[in-house]
């Protein structure tokens, strides 16, 4: 469960560096800001200067490992500082290394890991919750002490009890999947309940892979699937991600029934991917049934309004005239997209309110969609309104305006927009040559005769 990470004493290599790098000369007389003060930047203490400190000081720097991050100098002469105090006897030092290790989730290197845990279990007894989880760390390891996971779930639940988050998080796992405890899913749960989202989420994850590839030595994927569930309702994507390896097999094994299951549960929960996928399998299909449940779950995908291709697949379906039970479903889905705000479902209900396919025809609300798909920078949707505007429907006609309409969509590469504006431009110099060639009353005038 325990992701550790090794730690040895840094402070050596990166005093080397340091000094390896103020031993460079400068190629450039004039130096920076910033580069003066690496330059100046004062050297790490090596080994011997950190035990020649008192206890307090060691303190200090240690507290630096605590609220930095791993990769930094602080970091390595702050753990080197607290593995020292820690051994000189101070519980203060103790605890502090419990909290490192815990926040850090780090394995100590360098340093007498049994003495370590009788100093850490002595802690524990009085109390400090990281402690408790420092020494559950261990026995999960073995790290100066025999591994043994009954006694590490024991720890962690005890600072579980305390009110130790990430403990709370490590008894969950130990519940969820039979690591030192008997199985229980409610109890695994019950835990979660006092987890932030994200490691409630990672947690539920965790416990999920663990029973579909067996690695604490039971499979179960029932189990496993209601653990990515309860993940699911926290946040759909993760649930269909997990389809996705499921059905790839990218995670080591491949279950297309389970990853089924899983994406139909990611698209319940409002995953527009996971209803995108569940709508295709089924658009193919002749089957008046399977055509009803793609376009509903079209319409589900469509209620994102970034996901503009289920917004035009709707649009699309309704192009064809299929059934009018299928038309009403499909008029219903655009109307719910739209208001979400997908743009391409404000093209398709134009549509239905420019032919009247499922409403009322009324080209006048046909316009005013348009006009707000146009706004968003739909090609398409300008094109159709230029359409409108050249013929006068819906809207008072306006050449000029369509062919400013219709110029976008084709700047924008829209195809049949280039077609249009053609035509719109050859009937135009028709149409002039013609008033040209009639005076005012129609009669041939005088460069004609």
């Amino acid at each position: 469960m325990i992701k550790a990470t090794r730690i040895v004493f840094l402070s050596c290599l990166f005093t080397s560096v340091s000094l390896a790098a103020m031993a460079v000369p400068s190629h450039d007389a004039k130096v920076s800001a910033p580069q003066a003060s690496a330059a100046t930047q004062p050297a790490p203490p090596t080994q011997a200067q950190l035990r020649a400190m008192s206890t307090l000081r060691l303190l200090r720097l240690g507290q630096k490992a605590l609220d930095s991050e791993m990769d930094t100098q602080d970091f390595a002469t702050g753990l080197d500082a607290a593995k020292i105090a820690s051994s000189r006897g101070d519980r203060e030092a103790t605890r502090l290394m419990a909290k490192i290790m815990a926040r850090h989730e780090v394995a100590l290197q360098g340093i007498d890991r049994a003495r370590l845990e009788r100093r850490l279990r002595f802690e524990a007894l009085r109390g400090a919750s990281s402690s408790v989880l420092a020494v559950a760390g261990m026995y999960d390891r073995g790290e100066g002490v025999p591994a043994d996971t009954r006694k590490a779930a024991e720890w962690y639940l005890w600072a579980a009890r305390v009110g130790h988050e990430r403990a709370m998080a490590y008894a969950a796992y130990a519940y969820g999947t039979g690591r030192g405890l008997e199985r229980s899913e409610a109890a695994a749960l019950k835990w979660l309940d006092g987890v932030n989202e994200g490691r409630r989420r990672s947690t539920l994850l965790e416990i999920g892979w663990a029973l579909a590839l067996g690695t604490e030595g039971v499979t179960d994927m029932a189990s496993a699937l209601r653990f990515f569930g309860q993940a699911a309702q926290l946040k759909p994507g993760i649930a269909y991600q997990v389809a996705l390896d499921l059905e790839r097999g990218t995670r080591g094994i491949q279950n297309r029934d389970a990853a089924g299951q899983l994406i139909k549960v990611a698209a319940e929960r409002g995953d527009s991917a996971a209803a995108m996928h569940m709508a295709s399998a089924l658009s193919g299909s002749s089957n008046v049934e399977d055509q009803r449940q793609a376009v509903q779950w079209y319409s589900l995908a469509a209620l994102d309004k970034t996901n503009l291709v289920a917004g035009q697949t709707l649009a699309r379906l309704l192009a064809l005239r299929p059934s009018d039970e299928l038309i009403s479903l499909i008029v219903a889905g655009l109307d719910k997209a739209a208001e979400a705000g997908n743009s391409e479902a404000l093209i398709g209900l134009a549509h239905a309110y420019a032919d009247g396919i499922g409403l009322s025809a009324s080209p006048e609300k046909a316009v005013s969609l348009l006009q707000a798909a146009a706004d968003s920078g739909i090609p398409e949707a300008k094109y159709r309104l230029g359409l409108m505007y050249k013929s006068g429907t819906g809207v008072t006609a306006d050449l000029n305006k369509a062919i400013e309409l219709i110029s976008s969509a084709r700047e924008s590469g829209f195809p049949l927009a280039a077609v249009a504006l053609r035509s719109i431009t050859e009937s135009e110099m028709t149409s002039s040559v013609d008033d040209t060639r009639n005076g005012p009353s129609g009669a041939p005038n005088a460069v004609a005769q």
